[in-house]
C-alpha cells in the first residue's frame, strides 16, 4: 500500500445502496452533492406522480330504441259476427226484414221450394290507426245442405286452396289494397242477396242441414298475401 492508500475512505449512502470510494479531503462536498442528486430524483418522481394530463375527448348521445307490442285494435274495438233474427211468415217462409234484433243464429223449419231471407254479417270497429289486416270469413255446410242454394257474395274472394278450421271454404274480404283492411269495416254481408233457397228434397228424410259461418281477423304484415297469412295464423 502507498502513501496516498490512506487518504482514502469508504463511504456508504444508505439513500442509494451503493458505495464510493473518495478522497478523505472531499467528503463534505461528495455528501452534499449526493445529497443534491437524491432530492432532484424525489422532485422528478413526485412530478410523475402528481401531474394530471389532459386528453381530447368527445362523445355522442345515445340512440335509444324502444320497441312496443302492437295491437289490432284500440280499447273496445272488435270484430263481430251476426246476423238478424229471422221470423217465420204465414207463407212458410223467413224474413229478418221485420225486426232489428241482431242474433248468432237462427232455426228453421224447411219447406221445398221456399226462399229464406238470412243476414250473416261481418264488421270491424276500432282498428287501430295504423293496422293492417286481413279479414275472412269461414262458410260451413253440413253434408244435408245441399239442399239449401245459395253464394257468397262478390265482396269476398274465395281463397283457393285453403281449407278453414272448420273445414269450410275460406273468404278473404276484398280491398284495392291487397285485400288488406286499413280500416274500420262498416257491417258487410257474407250471402249474396242475403237469401237462401230451399231445393226440392225428400220430405220423410230426418236429415237435417246447417249453415255456418265463423269470423276471423290477422295481421298483413310478416306475409306475402292473405292466404299465407291464414295458413300461419290459423
Amino acid at each position: 500500500m502507498n502513501a496516498d492508500s490512506a487518504h482514502w475512505t469508504l463511504l456508504r449512502h444508505g439513500e442509494f445502496g451503493n458505495q464510493n470510494l473518495c478522497k478523505g479531503g472531499n467528503t463534505k462536498k461528495m455528501k452534499k452533492k449526493t445529497l443534491t442528486i437524491a432530492i432532484a430524483l424525489v422532485l422528478v418522481v413526485a412530478l410523475a406522480v402528481g401531474a394530471t394530463w389532459a386528453y381530447l375527448t368527445a362523445q355522442s348521445g345515445p340512440v335509444v330504441n324502444t320497441f312496443t307490442v302492437g295491437k289490432l285494435f284500440d280499447q273496445g274495438g272488435a270484430l263481430t259476427l251476426k246476423e238478424h233474427k229471422a221470423v217465420a211468415q204465414t207463407s212458410g217462409e223467413y224474413s229478418y226484414k221485420v225486426t232489428t234484433e241482431e242474433a248468432t243464429g237462427n232455426e228453421y223449419t224447411l219447406l221445398p221450394g221456399t226462399k229464406i231471407e238470412k243476414d250473416p254479417f261481418v264488421k270491424v270497429t276500432g282498428l287501430k290507426a295504423g293496422a293492417s289486416c286481413y279479414l275472412y270469413v269461414e262458410v260451413v255446410a253440413s253434408d244435408a245442405s245441399s239442399v239449401l242454394n245459395y253464394s257468397v257474395a262478390d265482396t269476398w274472394e274465395q281463397l283457393a286452396g285453403v281449407t278453414g278450421k272448420n273445414g269450410g271454404a275460406v273468404y278473404v274480404y276484398k280491398t284495392n289494397d291487397g285485400n288488406r283492411v286499413t280500416a274500420d269495416v262498416t257491417a258487410t254481408n257474407i250471402l249474396a242477396n242475403n237469401l237462401v233457397e230451399v231445393n226440392d228434397f225428400d220430405v220423410n228424410s230426418d236429415a237435417t242441414a246447417s249453415l255456418t259461418f265463423y269470423g276471423y281477423l290477422c295481421q298483413s304484415a310478416g306475409f306475402a298475401d292473405a292466404a299465407a297469412a291464414f295458413a300461419e295464423c290459423f
